[in-house]
């Protein structure tokens, strides 16, 4: 892409700041849990309001990346890409589509609410760069609809069910949910400290297991996790039994995926920041798809702080 075209694009994104924000506001005051803001479509590349699909739109499978997107990096690009990958044994009813989803509320971080017009930019900027990296591999990759959705409940199962319930409008057909997760975020879900109002505490993922929906972990060996066997073995148990005091069904393990190690999804966003406070440009490039780069430098988003502050 040419610097005018990246200078283009980039205008056109600092308009959509605005509209994203009030969008969010709108959002914020209606009382609802989830809603899709905007649609990038393969064939435009540019995010607009989202309508319902048509039927040969509709998805059946639903997939979906939740992060703080603090910023995207070329992990969430490699989880996504993962899933969209052509097989010959593609466990997903078609047709698919993908979810990009922003919690303004965290399991594990104090809400706040500057910036988050910030943040869904970046999330349209990404998807922009992702479908443009699955249409040049379209031999390899569905070239997918991607929505940018907002939610305000904490955790995997919630969110989901908001999805279900406020989202018909945009999935008519009650697609299956797949998470796109590292296996950081698996062991959270499977962590009984979340679910405190619930005896056993994992009776509170009956509804997601039971709806069907699914788990696509990639592994991620490291000092904290483990390696690959260590990491693999949790899910062992799992499908043993040896969960089934805190309420995990052994059926469960078959609804969770494990991908091999992908090193690209263990680069942090917190390593983005740092880098961008730094001005360290070339790394930021390396760490990032080209239009998220370049939004985080021409915005200067991290120039204050590089933990994120303006964001956070």
């Amino acid at each position: 892409m040419s610097d005018d075209d990246m200078a283009s694009r980039m205008s056109t994104y600092r308009a959509l700041v605005p509209q994203l924000g009030s969008a969010l506001k709108s959002f914020q005051s209606s009382g609802s849990k989830f809603r899709v803001l905007k649609t990038v479509h393969p064939s435009k590349l540019t995010p607009e309001d989202p309508q319902p699909p048509s039927p040969d739109e509709s998805p059946k499978t639903l997939f979906i990346l939740d992060s703080s997107f603090n910023p995207p990096s070329i992990a969430h690009q490699s989880l996504a890409m993962s899933a969209l990958r052509k097989t010959s044994s593609d466990p997903f009813p078609k047709p698919h589509r993908l979810l990009l989803l922003f919690a303004t509320m965290n399991a594990d971080k104090a809400p706040s609410a500057a910036s988050f017009d910030q943040r869904l930019s970046l999330m349209t900027v990404f998807a922009a760069d992702l479908l443009q990296s699955l249409k040049a591999k379209s031999e390899e990759y569905s070239v997918v609809p991607i929505d940018i959705g907002i939610t305000t409940v904490p955790y995997y199962t919630d969110k989901s069910a908001a999805i279900e319930d406020e989202g018909a409008e945009w999935y008519p057909d009650k697609p299956k949910h797949t998470h796109l997760v590292g296996f950081d975020t698996l062991t959270r879900f499977f962590a009984a400290k979340y679910y405190p109002k619930f005896d056993p505490p994992f009776s509170a993922l009956n509804p997601y297991f039971d709806g069907g929906h699914r788990l696509r972990v990639t592994l991620r060996p490291d000092d904290e996790y483990g390696s690959v066997d260590e990491q693999r073995a949790f899910v062992e148990r799992l499908g043993k039994g040896e969960m089934e005091k805190d309420g995990g069904k052994p059926e469960w393990a078959k609804q969770v995926e494990l991908v091999p190690p992908n090193a690209k999804v263990g680069v942090s966003s917190t390593k983005v920041r740092k880098a961008a406070k730094r001005g360290d440009w070339d790394e930021v490039e390396q760490l990032c798809m080209p239009g998220v780069a370049e939004w985080v430098k021409s915005e200067k988003l991290y120039a204050d702080d590089d933990r994120g502050a303006k964001m956070a």
